[in-house]
């Protein structure tokens, strides 16, 4: 069982800038909640790290495929230079130490890995670390379609045929919010691919008295890490909702300095 992400986080100060929001706004009070917390999850999935995951990606790459002997090792048979895909690296170094940690495994009848079966072993590796990257923002996005079905990351150039056929279908258009929200931070548009180990659950404000909304996510980590994500998780989450209530507060201002206009432009005054 996927262990449940616990957040815990101070959120009086959002508690109350949202009870008066919800006060002073116009639209249903459902509909407003799922908004707001709508726009919090997006904040969630821009704060948690990495702030760019291309460049993680590349970090990555560039280390587990780091050279780790002799790049100018030389063919006992032909005593010509070796090609570049037979240099050790990095990646088949940690490859083997898995292998030989691994009790269940008996590759080459315990002598280790090597030839076709290490190069794939190390593909496999390289291509899973690197895939791994946004991890943790998978969960939030499905999150955010709990409030949003039609949610989408930042739009990728595609390229469009001359003669569309029949299955084309263009682009989505990238979430506005999401645009807003990177800007807001300084952050780059690049994506995060949503995994199958993550899993979300939520339910969205109704029509009623007391209308309130509910996430809970789960993700698919190690005993060991929980504490690591949920620190992540608790830091990007605090600040969503300072940031949140600082967007709350700003909004409810706005609106009052407008009320106040329409009232003194009908020759009342405001003290």
């Amino acid at each position: 069982m996927r262990p449940v992400v616990n957040m815990t986080v101070d959120s009086s100060k959002f508690d109350t800038a949202m009870k008066q929001y919800l006060m002073t706004t116009s639209r249903d009070l459902h509909k407003a909640v799922n908004s707001r917390f709508f726009y919090l999850m997006v904040r969630l999935f821009v704060l948690v790290p990495p702030k760019s995951p291309g460049q993680e990606r590349r970090r990555i790459a560039d280390y587990l495929g780091a050279p780790a002997g002799n790049i100018n090792r030389k063919s006992k048979k032909t005593g010509k230079r070796i090609g570049t895909s037979r240099i050790l690296r990095r990646v088949h170094l940690i490859a083997q130490a898995k292998a030989a940690k691994n009790p269940t495994q008996n590759l080459n009848g315990g002598k280790g890995l090597y030839g076709k079966t290490m190069k794939a072993v190390a593909s496999a590796l390289m291509k899973k670390s690197i895939a791994s990257v946004g991890y943790l923002r998978s969960a939030v996005v499905k999150s955010i379609r709990i409030y949003n079905r039609g949610f989408t990351q930042f739009q990728r150039p595609k390229w469009k045929p001359l003669s569309k056929p029949a299955s084309y279908k263009p682009p989505k258009k990238t979430n506005a919010a999401l645009v807003a929200m990177a800007n807001q931070y300084g952050l780059p548009e690049e994506n995060v691919a949503v995994h199958r180990g993550t899993v979300a659950h939520g339910l969205q404000a109704v029509p009623g008295f007391n209308p309130h909304a509910f996430v809970s996510m789960r993700t698919g980590i190690s005993d060991n890490q929980y504490n690591r994500v949920s620190e992540i998780y608790n830091t990007a989450m605090q600040r969503a909702m300072d940031d949140e209530t600082m967007e709350l507060t700003n909004h409810m201002t706005e609106a009052l300095l407008a009320n106040g206009k329409v009232l003194e432009d009908n020759g009342i005054a405001i003290k």
